[in-house]
């Protein structure tokens, strides 16, 4: 099973299948048939497996170089099919024999010389470079263009004549046509290669990344945000979007990861994806004072190097999970708390944070959490179910989904008195283990039987779309269940009712202490106690006894209602940029 999971990881979580197995699977089929002397059954699937290679270089691009590196590359398939056709073809005489041989030999010493150039490109001094709403758009590619669909035709031109049997000179004239489109398609790649090579060599600056470097003495970004991850991993950008686009000063994004570059959410900012830390380094900010970070990643490093930036830990949530005092966070010059909370869990992890390092920013995302609906102004209230995922470890477990979360669900669903459900999971649920990912789908089939059963419009919130928000969601809710996260924090902003996993089965006094968010929370434990008494407190058969330890907590933990905004955000970016300029001055670049 292990080994199982790891080739579905590496071809894309199994969303490449279907290119993999229609090349693949028809290509094998084919040759067995072949071996069998099956004519007519060999010729319709060799004609699938080629017309298969558009679909597996367009859709999936894991799945392809997953083939080269194990042996079966383009030039070796294509050879199976040589082989199969040899095998199935009866020719008439010698002379189509030879040339079928002959234009084969020709084509695949074409597929073998495009093979050699794609490796030359890959091992080279070539490293990746990806924008987005940068003029141009300069781009290098991890590999040269494939050209898939000149690919299939060419080697339907050199196999097709073959497979009807057509007469030698007919065979020959086709098959080299191949070859030399091939060729010509090929040409222009090849000597791009070879220029950037030679550009590389001579400055150190390609001429994509020359052109990054005048769009950015142009534009002078005076912000940086620096970001690295899995495509997963989107959602700790996206949160900043907004926030970002609002600025007054210009702002350029970095991003390291290609994945996570093509799971962004779109926005109107400037983005950068460079994989390579060399080339990174090579680029000149001259502009810029103030770097943001939202993750703790070894791939900060490459920016907190600069001397004349002042950096912020600027996180992706506000959560009392260990994650958020992670030692990395001593080498920020700030690091930015929402509320006295943030400071006070790095206060107690001794890390020997200095107290000037703290900045309260509040916390922009929740600007438009509403306080509404109240318990009671629906005549269905809605209850939103947001756990955490997994975590990296057993000791980051926070979440409630494999031990609650089907009990939370049947008991909403089955409520005296009705509830709506909406389901949002963390992204990553079901990532470092499989039973997750299981109770995540059985959760998902219970709520859309539900939904077609009952009539009440229960939400199963999909973490590909994005739609609704999670904000959205907390706006729609009357009340939330929830895990240690910062989900949790952020929901307090509407100060509704909420109920968190109790995931180490402390008593409530133990409990609260060492999570701060939870303390006006109902706790959920592991036996189940806890969630018919917090459904009484959403449908209105039990008084709700937390709102106003709610109301301070919210404080607490996100800062005062009017620090909530972009425009407290934006004061905390005047300050540091201020900072900067007076105490990082003289490492300004100059000229």
């Amino acid at each position: 099973m292990k080994a199982i999971r790891s080739l579905s990881t590496r071809v894309g979580g199994g969303s490449e299948f279907p290119g993999l197995a229609l090349t693949m699977g028809s290509l094998f089929l084919a040759f067995f048939s072949a071996v069998l002397g099956w004519h007519y059954a060999t010729v319709v699937l060799l004609i699938i497996s080629v017309l298969g290679e558009w679909f597996l270089h367009r859709d999936a691009p894991d799945a392809a170089k997953l083939l080269r590196q194990s042996g079966l590359g383009i030039p070796m398939r294509f050879g199976i099919r040589v082989v199969a056709v040899l095998l199935v073809v009866e020719f008439d005489s010698m002379w189509p024999l030879r040339a079928f041989v002959v234009g084969a030999i020709v084509f695949v010493l074409v597929l073998c010389a495009r093979t050699l150039h794609t490796e030359y490109y890959r091992v080279g001094p070539l490293r990746p470079m990806e924008t987005r709403n940068i003029p141009d758009n300069p781009t290098i590619a991890t590999e040269p263009p494939t050209h898939h669909f000149r690919l299939v035709v060419t080697e339907l031109l050199v196999l097709a004549p073959a497979l009807v049997e057509a007469p030698g000179p007919l065979i020959l004239v086709l098959s080299l046509v191949g070859a030399i489109v091939l060729v010509v398609s090929s040409i222009p790649d090849a000597r791009a290669t070879w220029r950037m090579r030679q550009q590389k060599r001579a400055t150190g600056f390609t001429g994509p990344l020359r052109q990054l470097q005048t769009y950015i003495d142009n534009y002078q970004p005076e912000v940086l945000l620096h970001l690295s991850g899995p495509a997963n991993a989107g959602y700790q950008i996206n949160t900043w979007l907004n926030t970002l686009e609002s600025l007054d000063q210009r702002v350029l994004i970095i991003v390291r990861n290609k994945p996570l570059f093509e799971n962004m959410a779109q926005t109107s900012l400037p983005i950068i994806r460079l994989n390579n830390a060399g080339e990174l380094m090579m680029l000149t900010f001259s502009a810029a004072s103030v770097a943001l970070y939202p993750t703790n990643t070894g791939n900060n490093i490459h920016l907190l190097r600069l001397p004349n930036l002042m950096s912020a830990f600027i996180g992706h949530g506000d959560s009392d999970k260990s994650a958020s005092i992670n030692p990395f966070s001593r080498v920020y010059d700030e690091l930015w708390v929402a509320g006295e909370a943030g400071a006070d869990r790095y206060r107690k992890s001794g890390l020997g944070i200095h107290e000037s390092q703290y900045r309260h920013v509040g916390r922009p995302q929740v600007h438009a959490v509403s306080q509404s609906p109240g318990l009671g102004a629906d005549d269905v209230p809605t209850l939103l179910y947001a756990p955490t995922w997994e975590g990296v470890n057993l000791e980051q477990e926070y979440s409630s989904v494999a031990a609650i979360g089907k009990s939370i669900i049947k008991a909403a669903l089955s409520s005296p008195k009705p509830v709506r459900v909406v389901y949002k999971p963390h992204p990553f649920t079901g990532r470092r283990d499989a039973k997750y990912h299981q109770i995540h789908a059985d959760i998902m089939a219970m709520i859309r039987t539900a939904r077609g059963s009952s009539g009440i419009d229960h939400l199963v919130v999909g973490n590909e779309t994005g739609e609704p928000s999670l904000n959205d969601c907390f706006n729609q809710s009357t009340a939330m269940v929830g895990d240690i996260s910062s989900v949790v924090s952020d929901y307090l902003a509407s100060e509704k009712p909420y109920a968190v996993f109790n995931h180490e089965g402390t008593t409530r006094e133990e409990f609260v202490h060492k999570y701060p968010s939870t303390a006006a929370a109902t706790i959920l434990e592991r036996d189940g106690s806890g969630i018919s008494d917090f459904l009484e407190v959403v449908t209105g058969r039990r008084p709700d006894d937390f709102a106003a330890a709610r109301v301070d907590l919210s404080t607490y933990l996100l800062g005062p209602a009017e620090n909530r905004s972009i425009e407290a955000f934006q004061h905390a970016i005047d300050a540091l940029a201020a900072r900067a300029n007076a105490e990082r001055f003289d490492y300004r670049p100059r000229g």
